[in-house]
């Protein structure tokens, strides 16, 4: 690994197919140990981004370097730190798992024994099914074997592209973990998926981009707490009663004809048991009091629909 803090740089990258802007001027970094969302609209150059990152295809101007080796013109030290999964893994179904892995490891630059093979497929939760026939794998089994070809030659970075796509709850929760094991060595993963709500138990840090451009790059909890969290209040008597009440001790109510709303700060103090003791005090009955708090796709669509106004306006 070359002398660096960080095992992917991306610096002012940009791609152009036919006169139009697909990429315009990204620059993030990943450090050791992370996982980063990289999420966006359909149409927004997630797919070519990570293409560039992989070698696919070259940039039209702008630098990536994997582990402080630039992919161009060192493309095969950088691409000896990746391992890529793209969607649902292509296997030889005739073939078992361990077989299967023993055809891409003939093809590794470097030797992989038999015991290395075992290893990966047992760390990867396949340990007993090894042999089986990768036909009457399920999806899950397939995706653990998809991560067992990726990290076999055991690189520090994982690029992955909708990984999860068709995965059930139990599924989902053993990609997650695998995931996590991954990084636990100061490796990292850079992932693009529809799937917000999973990328929200996993992720560290996120790029968002929308129409080619950066529009935001920083950590899931920064991101989180610029979002809002919504308090629902119903009471059994005068609705207009307790909204007087709330509004005179300095909230802002939504009247929301049999129900009321109050919007807070994530980073704000909780302020339920103070709303409740209130309308106890005046003698408003209290039936619910429900605090939302805005997942990462209610503010990804927050921040995507706030940058389309943008430009349109622009």
């Amino acid at each position: 690994m070359g002398n660096t803090d960080y095992l992917i740089e991306v610096t002012n990258v940009s791609k152009k197919i036919k006169n139009r802007q697909i990429l315009d001027n990204i620059s993030f970094k990943i450090a050791p140990g992370r996982i980063m969302g990289f999420i966006g609209p359909n149409g927004a150059g997630k797919t070519t981004m990570l293409k560039i990152l992989t070698g696919l295809m070259f940039p039209s101007s702008g630098e990536i370097k994997i582990c402080g080796h630039n992919i161009q013109q060192d493309h095969e030290q950088a691409a000896f730190n990746l391992g890529t999964i793209i969607e649902n893994p292509e296997f030889y179904n005739y073939m078992s798992g361990f077989n299967n892995l023993q055809v891409f490891a003939d093809m590794s630059r470097q030797p992989i024994s038999k015991n290395k093979i075992m290893h990966t497929l047992a760390t990867t939760g396949l340990k007993g099914a090894e042999h089986q026939k990768v036909k009457g794998y399920s999806l899950g089994m397939r995706q653990r074997l998809g991560v067992a070809n990726a990290t076999i030659h055991q690189p520090k970075v994982l690029i992955l592209d909708e990984p999860m796509n068709g995965l059930d709850p139990e599924g989902m929760k053993d990609f997650r973990n695998l995931m996590k094991n991954f990084i636990r060595n100061g490796n990292s993963i850079i992932i693009s998926s529809h799937l917000l709500s999973e990328l929200q138990e996993i992720v560290n840090d996120i790029i968002i981009v929308n129409h080619g451009r950066q529009i935001y790059t920083g950590t899931m909890a920064d991101f989180l707490s610029k979002s809002n969290n919504l308090i629902s209040i119903e009471v059994d008597g005068d609705v207009l009663l307790a909204e007087k009440i709330l509004q005179q001790n300095g909230y802002q109510i939504t009247n929301q004809l049999n129900s009321l709303e109050i919007t807070i700060n994530q980073n704000d103090h909780d302020p339920r048991a103070k709303i409740a003791k209130l309308l106890v005090e005046n003698n408003i009955p209290l039936i619910g009091l429900k605090l939302t708090h805005y997942s990462l796709e209610d503010s990804f669509l927050d921040t995507i629909n706030s940058d389309n106004q943008k430009r349109v306006n622009q």
